[in-house]
């Protein structure tokens, strides 16, 4: 399995190569043309143990556009314009995720950093809380069609919290955990509410800090 272009070291200008091999963090970066171009030791034990290292490189080679890796609209509309927008100022960019497993909540710190030369991106993403479902009081769902199936044939699943969206109270959001664990192939993804208006509608507002006094 090829985790890295050929030329991909000789571009890593403001960054060490064993920098990003020995790292925890999941890493993956991305050429000026948004094309994945190297996937980190960690990223590749991260997909593996979530049960999605067996076909994502076939399914996301090197040298695929990163658009076809993210799910739904708005998430192609909000990470494409960041990583343009980082390339294009030279500038850090951050923010938070969720991606969250059948029985654990996980939350994620995603730094973009563009590379001194102009090359392109390392995307680094930095688990914040790991937390057990029952921790944060959600209750589970069981996977029943009649509730979730709208009259298209497809299930709504949001691309951020990956819940379920109900048919006949769509304002409501369900977790199943069999979807989770394995999304159906009837699923469309969109983005809930709350996931929207939280990280993408009202992601550039800043936390006020406290003055010390």
């Amino acid at each position: 399995m090829k985790r890295y272009n050929e030329d991909f070291r000789s571009k890593l200008i403001g960054i060490d190569f064993v920098t990003l091999e020995n790292s925890k963090n999941s890493i993956y970066a991305l050429s000026k043309e948004l094309n994945l171009i190297y996937f980190n030791p960690a990223f590749i034990h991260f997909a593996k143990e979530n049960d999605i290292g067996k076909n994502i490189f076939d399914k996301y080679p090197l040298g695929t556009p990163i658009i076809k890796a993210l799910r739904g609209e708005k998430i192609q509309e909000f990470y494409i314009m960041n990583y343009e927008n980082s390339l294009a100022t030279g500038e850090h960019w951050q923010h938070e995720f969720e991606c969250s497993s059948r029985n654990e909540f996980r939350l994620f710190h995603q730094g973009c950093y563009p590379l001194k030369n102009g090359e392109g991106l390392i995307i680094i993403n930095t688990l914040k809380v790991n937390l057990p479902m029952n921790r944060i009081d959600l209750k589970d769902y069981e996977a029943i069609n009649k509730r979730y199936v709208q009259s298209t044939g497809l299930i709504t699943q949001c691309s951020n919290c990956r819940h379920i969206q109900c048919v006949e109270q769509p304002e409501i959001w369900h977790w199943v955990p069999a979807w989770v664990e394995k999304t159906p192939c009837n699923a469309s993804h969109s983005i809930c509410p709350t996931c929207f208006d939280y990280h993408w509608k009202y992601s550039g507002i800043k936390y006020p800090t406290q003055k010390i006094s």
